[in-house]
């Protein structure tokens, strides 16, 4: 996991996760907006997949940046597992800078 550096183009798909005990809220969005309605998912591998499903339907268009509030340890799976399915693409921030 890797600090953002550079600023991301138009055609960057992001998928901005705010973790919690049960639910994560999910963006996911361009430079155009988003692509998807926010929407609540449970903390769960089911989820992650579908997560997944979601984001290689809209990643043939460019970079994808996966940028995940570091909440305690609620961030943990999924950042680890997504780490996993796209490395280098999983960004940390802290709830202040979210």
């Amino acid at each position: 996991m890797m600090l953002l550096q550079a600023p991301l183009t138009l055609s960057t798909l992001v998928v901005a996760i705010d973790p919690g005990k049960v639910l994560n809220w999910v963006w996911v969005s361009d430079g155009d907006g988003l692509l998807t309605e926010p929407a609540s998912s449970p903390v769960s591998r089911a989820e992650i997949e579908k997560l997944e499903h979601a984001v290689n339907g809209h990643a043939a268009r460019g970079r994808v940046v996966i940028a995940i509030e570091a909440t305690g340890s609620l961030h943990r799976a999924w950042a680890t597992e997504l780490e996993r399915l796209h490395p280098g693409s999983v960004r940390l921030f802290a709830p202040s800078e979210t």
